[in-house]
């Protein structure tokens, strides 16, 4: 007991406050979820995105146990009678429910800056402090950063395919997950050419004008049969010659460490010679 009180005496006085690893962790968006199931025992999950379930969407379909609540939405009234110690949100959160959560006492933490693959980086070490798992953290960092160091060594001196991407009328410009995606995988993004910042939208006639060598899409019904119908999109050399390049969407759109797999697996379709996924 006198012990005890020392050394809480001594916490006290150098002012720092101690915060134990949370126990209770609630995820309210899927770069959490997916960085979670490699950072913490499933154990100490009790909430989730609906979105880690869907094939197209998440990285880690079938990893989640059942048990673990699944949100739809942010949904105070419901997170709450979970008891979490600890609320995963992101920098897309609606504002109105952080001001919520605040109120409510529940300590969250945001994971931001998930437009590049150093923001990945920085969000997955971010994370692992919150939730006392800095080394584990550090770990899938360390493989993310291996894994994209071989990548670059294999497209060293490769000729860079100017890309496209296109998504019924949007695209990818600078700042942008995708945007960083086309590059990591020796490409150049034609969007971020154009001027474009963010996901914006671009007409057919500025997509048809800029002549890129390859499109990129997503596994999206319709979208290379809408390519291929629209009368001047149709007639893009990259269209007619079906230089279509087509991801499966959970890689397209993955701002996790996923993303290293993700670059991969574009650099593969982009120089087929140099990048053949390990």
């Amino acid at each position: 007991m006198i012990l005890a009180t020392a050394v809480l005496a001594l916490v006290a006085g150098a002012g720092t406050a101690v915060v134990a690893p949370p126990q209770r962790i609630a995820s309210l968006n899927l770069a959490a979820d997916e960085v979670l199931v490699d950072l913490v025992p499933l154990n100490r999950l009790v909430a989730v995105t609906a979105q880690s379930d869907e094939k197209g969407m998440s990285n880690v379909v079938g990893r989640l146990p059942e048990g673990i609540t699944r949100f739809f939405r942010a949904d105070l009234e419901r997170l709450i009678a979970l008891w979490p110690d600890l609320v995963v949100v992101s920098e897309y959160t609606d504002p109105d429910f952080l001001r919520l959560l605040e109120r409510s006492g529940i300590r969250y933490h945001r994971m931001e800056g998930l437009r590049s693959l150093a923001g990945y980086r920085d969000a997955i070490l971010g994370l692992g402090r919150a939730v006392g798992a800095l080394d584990r953290a550090r770990t899938i960092v360390d493989r993310f950063d291996a894994s994209l160091h071989a990548l670059q060594r294999r497209l060293a001196g490769a000729t860079r395919p100017r890309i496209l991407y296109w998504a019924s009328g949007m695209t990818a410009g600078a700042g942008t997950a995708i945007g960083a995606l086309i590059e990591c995988a020796g490409g150049t993004n034609v969007a971020r050419e154009l001027g474009v910042d963010g996901i914006s939208p671009i007409s057919a006639e500025r997509a048809f004008v800029a002549d890129p060598d390859r499109v990129l899409i997503g596994v999206w019904p319709g979208v290379r049969e809408s390519l291929r119908a629209d009368p001047l999109l149709s007639r893009l050399p990259a269209v007619a010659a079906d230089r279509i390049d087509e991801m499966p969407t959970e890689l397209l759109v993955a701002v996790s460490h996923h993303a290293a797999g993700a670059c991969w697996d574009l650099a593969a379709r982009l120089h087929p010679e140099r990048a053949t996924r390990p």
